[in-house]
């Protein structure tokens, strides 16, 4: 092969090595990742993959110079080729020197063809070493979005209730805890209040009365965000007996409760306010008896006392016998709030039952506060179009066993005898005329334990939209 034909195919070599090179050079990197979120390995794979990226495009920069000197060694060779033919035998000096240029300019080639494809060789190392490089990012990226993130824990104390039987059951709880990545684990208590106050749980189902007690008893300063149900337990007399209202009792009467606190809170404002009568637990008018509202319906048909305020569901088979009767017109406790609120703005007020948290866990979150309306408004849901279904599903929370007594129950709360709420949602004229009770609760005996003192600091309360 002639000493031109090796230089051209020297020349067109770096050319072709020259594309490429430029092909795997002058691509742009691979689109970077945003790795502020994943670990430190996948940053310092995404670094490399953009220093190799700067090798890469080094290594291109020497082809390039490669290939200009090979053609300045073409130009070289074939000049040296026409000043060759033009001095002929006349003048073989120059003839040579021609050939020596000829032979400088051939091996100058061959180096620079040789440098080309170390610098080729280079480049595509790069080049492996930054996809490699991204390709792990990636990995990494991926990685860290596939971890699950740790779900989020309510601690939510309440008494039994069928609507929250029913969301476990039909698998709606299950199905919210997935979508919003958060477990409510459950404490099962009537005596919300000491299990609050112990400090053990995030939320809590606390009636209107007690959580201005609750701050003025401990150190726990609290939130409410929600509503459930409303103030219930009526007071009942033996069918036959006299009484319509508590001033019709003798004083000094036993009288069967579930609580210090709780629905006494309630009759205790109602019996001042209506009677001027000193009702409360240890002390008072009458001799409060503390015991199971599923025990009170017994006692009082046993004779053990002369009323019973008891929660209806727990009363239903004797109320439904006739056995024992409601005082005060059949009325619950959410029904004679307006007897001496002097408050008639058309809504149901005093509950049994307010979704109440600390407020160091509310403050700090407040995407569990929403899921958790959202979820119980679920349940408020499920109850108005399955209150048959869910009566019959649970008895055992409503004291009924044959289809007689579920359904009693379930016509006796219908229309305003329902105690579960519309919405769980609060909005601030239904909180200022519910807070109004407080007012009320601070003109009750001293010794009273639902009493408040003048200027007692004011329970926050918190609008939640859905």
């Amino acid at each position: 092969m002639s000493r031109r034909n090796r230089l051209v195919k020297v020349v067109t070599a770096i050319a072709a090595l020259s594309l490429l090179a430029a092909a795997c050079g002058d691509d742009e990197p691979a689109a970077v990742v945003d790795t502020s979120a994943i670990e430190a390995e996948a940053a310092a794979a995404q670094s490399e993959a953009e220093s190799a990226h700067a090798e890469a495009h080094a290594a291109q920069e020497a082809a390039d110079a490669a290939a200009a000197q090979a053609a300045e060694a073409l130009a070289a060779f074939e000049q040296a080729q026409a000043d060759a033919a033009a001095a002929g035998e006349a003048d073989a000096a120059a003839a040579a020197a021609a050939q020596a240029e000829l032979d400088a300019a051939l091996a100058a080639a061959e180096a620079a063809q040789a440098a080309a494809e170390a610098a080729q060789a280079d480049a595509m190392a790069a080049q492996a070493d930054a996809e490699a490089a991204q390709d792990e990012a990636m990995a990494a990226q991926e990685a860290a979005m596939m971890e699950p993130e740790a779900a989020s824990i309510i601690r939510f104390a309440f008494a039994p209730d069928p609507v929250w039987d029913w969301l476990t059951d039909t698998g709606l709880l299950a199905q919210w805890e997935e979508e919003n990545n958060i477990r409510i684990h459950t404490s099962s208590t009537w005596d919300e209040f000491t299990y609050f106050a112990g400090g053990h749980g995030d939320i809590v189902s606390m009636g209107t009365q007690e959580i201005p007690v609750l701050e003025n008893e401990t150190s726990i300063t609290t939130v409410t965000f929600g509503k459930y149900n409303f103030q219930r337990s009526p007071m009942m007399r033996r069918a036959g007996d006299p009484y319509e209202t508590l001033a019709d009792i003798p004083l000094g009467s036993n009288i069967c409760v579930s609580s210090p606190v709780s629905n006494t809170g309630f009759w205790t404002v109602l019996a001042d306010q209506l009677h001027g009568i000193d009702y409360r637990v240890g002390g008072g008018d009458y001799n409060l008896i503390v015991n199971d509202h599923f025990v009170n319906p017994t006692n009082l048909l046993r004779g053990d006392c002369e009323a019973a305020v008891v929660i209806p569901e727990a009363a239903v088979p004797h109320l439904r016998a006739g056995e024992i009767e409601i005082m005060y017109g059949g009325r619950m406790p959410f029904q004679l709030y307006n007897e001496f609120s002097g408050l008639n703005d058309g809504k149901n007020h005093v509950m049994s039952n307010l979704f109440t948290a600390t407020e160091e866990w509310y403050d700090s979150h407040p995407r569990e506060v929403a899921a958790f309306l959202e979820l119980w408004q679920i349940g408020i849901a499920e109850w108005e179009e399955n209150t048959a279904d869910i009566v019959r599903a649970y008895p055992q929370h409503f004291a009924v066993e044959d289809e007689a007594d579920v359904e009693f129950t379930v016509q006796f709360m219908q229309g305003a005898n329902d105690w579960f709420v519309e919405s769980v949602y609060l909005d601030q004229e239904w909180i200022d005329n519910e807070v109004a009770i407080y007012d009320f609760m601070t003109e009750l005996h001293p010794d009273n334990p639902n009493g408040l003192p003048v200027g007692y600091p004011a329970p926050r309360y918190e609008v939640v939209g859905p």
